[in-house]
């Protein structure tokens, strides 16, 4: 699920409200891999990065949760380790939603269980697109997709908010070949480049590096 579709379903309205609010400041840790979950967490604010670690200690960035989206709520759902960590990428808010007080949140918006599910089915969509492009696709039709995906309309602009960093750690390419890919797009016009942000000047251009 996209970040403008959290914003108008009821997760948004059922956990916006609620409280004590948790701080976290750049890359506090919010959950470690292996742990018990007791809970998930609603982002009220800023950007988390969820990411696995291999045995070797190699990380692969999942996902990048932002404003609006929840994490960490598929070992909460079937009781097992996580299978993930989630760090802040910059200073958050996040609340923790126990079994407890969802269900009492159910009880009141039953719809609400219907737009969990949603996510479910949106992660695992999601994981399975990630083992395919990792499988098949070459590191610049990687990035390219990765930042098709991301893309956000800000005031006119098609921006996407990933360091280098964030990209390498998506597409698992090291961060010197995606600064050369990056280099190569905005040389041929498909990207701008501003402070923390990419612009996307022509998105079939880049829907063209993904079947290339």
């Amino acid at each position: 699920m996209n970040n403008e579709a959290y914003k108008n379903s009821e997760i948004k309205r059922a956990f916006d409200l609620l409280s004590p609010v948790r701080r976290y400041t750049k890359g506090d840790i919010i959950y470690y891999q292996g742990d018990c979950a007791e809970s998930f967490y609603y982002l009220k604010k800023g950007r988390v990065r969820v990411y696995m670690t291999s045995p070797d200690g190699i990380e692969k960035t999942l996902s990048t949760a932002s404003s609006g989206e929840v994490l960490g709520e598929a070992a909460f759902f079937d009781k097992m380790p996580r299978v993930s960590s989630a760090s802040a990428l910059c200073g958050c808010e996040l609340v923790a939603v126990d079994e407890q007080r969802l269900i009492a949140l159910i009880k009141e918006t039953p719809r609400l269980a219907l737009e969990l599910l949603k996510i479910q089915a949106s992660r695992i969509r999601q994981l399975s697109d990630q083992i395919d492009v990792m499988t098949f696709l070459k590191a610049d039709e990687r990035v390219a997709r990765l930042l098709l995906q991301n893309v956000k309309d800000e005031n006119g602009e098609k921006t996407v908010s990933l360091t280098h960093e964030e990209i390498a750690g998506s597409v698992g390419a090291n961060r010197v070949t995606v600064s050369k890919i990056l280099t190569r797009f905005k040389s041929e016009g498909l990207i701008a480049t501003k402070y923390r942000k990419i612009i996307l000047l022509d998105v079939k251009g880049l829907e063209e590096q993904t079947r290339s």
